[in-house]
């Protein structure tokens, strides 16, 4: 017997049920293929965007990446740093000239280049918030799909009981239809919770993946502008 012809045959809250449970499959395997489609982009981006980096360790070189700034995360960190270096560097240079000696500046120096790190943070946080969408609605399908199941398993073998009450018999005609509603819904809450479980870990891994890798360029972009500021005092 086919799918269909299972459904057909099954009550309506079975239905009812096992209709929500193909929405949450299709809506899933949609997430599934956009998230993919996402992320196979930013990797690409990101690879040219580091490749570049990598050949470019000079700060000045930095602001000439054109839209490579802009296309990937760690281009969009960069730009934030960047931005907050320039303002920084001209009140820095501005406080310099008032100031007869520029080592005692120093630590004021320290506590401005902060602002380099705060603002790629922010960045990150933001980069990291557009790389996790969809991700709550994955979880939320593989938290409910089961229970959407387990519903129709207990109304499923609850209709069993009513009509063995009802005919004072409990002959196998009388108690199957609602025992196979009880146990196709618990198929169905399966089918999508497995799948939807499957691609959650794998995104979710990915996207801890660009948080970590993400913090360290912060921390290396960080070091090289700060020694940047630094050098404005000597």
């Amino acid at each position: 017997m086919n799918i269909f012809m299972i459904f057909l045959e099954s009550s309506i809250a079975a239905q009812i049920i096992m209709i929500i449970l193909l929405i949450f499959s299709v809506w899933s395997w949609g997430i599934f293929l956009k998230k993919m489609f996402e992320l196979g982009g930013v990797k690409r981006r990101t690879k040219r965007f580091m490749s570049n980096y990598n050949f470019h360790k000079d700060t000045k070189e930095w602001g000439n990446f054109g839209f490579q700034l802009t296309d990937n995360p760690y281009g969009r960190v960069l730009a934030s740093g960047l931005d907050e270096y320039k303002k920084l560097k001209v009140k820095v240079s501005a406080r310099l000239m008032n100031q007869q000696d520029h080592k005692k500046e120093r630590g004021f120096i320290n506590e401005l280049a902060d602002n380099v790190r705060m603002a790629m943070e922010r960045t990150k946080i933001e980069e990291i918030s557009q790389l996790e969408k969809s991700l709550p609605t994955l979880s939320t399908f593989v938290s409910v799909s089961p229970f959407l199941g387990l519903l129709g398993t207990v109304w499923g073998i609850m209709e069993a009981f009513l009509e063995i009450r009802a005919r004072g018999s409990a002959h196998i005609t009388i108690v199957a239809p609602g025992i196979s509603d009880a146990l196709i819904t618990t198929v169905y809450g399966l089918l999508v919770a497995i799948p939807a479980l499957i691609f959650y870990n794998m995104f979710r891994s990915r996207v801890n993946g660009y948080a970590s890798e993400l913090d360290k360029f912060i921390n290396e972009i960080y070091a090289n502008l700060r020694k940047e500021l630094l050098t404005l005092s000597q």
